[in-house]
C-alpha cells in the first residue's frame, strides 16, 4: 500500500481506495488513466429534469414563507401560503427520493 496524490484535490490517499475521502473522486481507477496520461473526470448522473424539479420545489418553498410572514398582520390571514408552503416542502423530499433512487 503507498500513499498517491488524488488527482482532484491532491490530498495523499491510499492507492487501494475506491475514492479520495476529502473530494469524492475515483481513486482506484486512476491509476490505469494516469498510465495512459488521460484526464479521471467525475460526472454527477443527476438528469436536468430533477435538478428543476428541486429548484422549482425550493422556490415553492420560499415563496409560501415570504407570503406567510408578508400577510401575517392582515386581518384576515390567507390559508393559501401554508398551502404553497407544504407542497413546496413535499415536493422537494420526493424529488430527493427520486434522484437518490435513480442514482447509479
Amino acid at each position: 500500500m503507498a500513499l498517491i496524490s488524488c488527482p482532484e484535490c491532491k490530498r495523499k490517499v491510499s492507492d487501494t481506495a475506491p475514492a479520495c475521502p476529502g473530494c469524492g473522486a475515483a481513486i482506484a481507477d486512476s491509476r490505469e488513466y494516469q498510465a495512459s496520461g488521460a484526464r479521471l473526470t467525475t460526472t454527477q448522473e443527476t438528469s436536468k429534469k430533477l435538478k428543476m424539479h428541486t429548484l422549482i420545489s425550493v422556490t415553492l418553498f420560499i415563496i409560501g414563507i415570504v407570503s406567510t410572514f408578508s400577510i401575517a398582520n392582515a386581518p384576515e390571514p390567507a390559508a393559501w401560503p401554508f398551502g404553497v408552503m407544504t407542497v413546496g416542502i413535499f415536493w422537494y423530499i420526493v424529488t430527493r427520493f427520486r434522484i437518490w433512487w435513480h442514482h447509479k
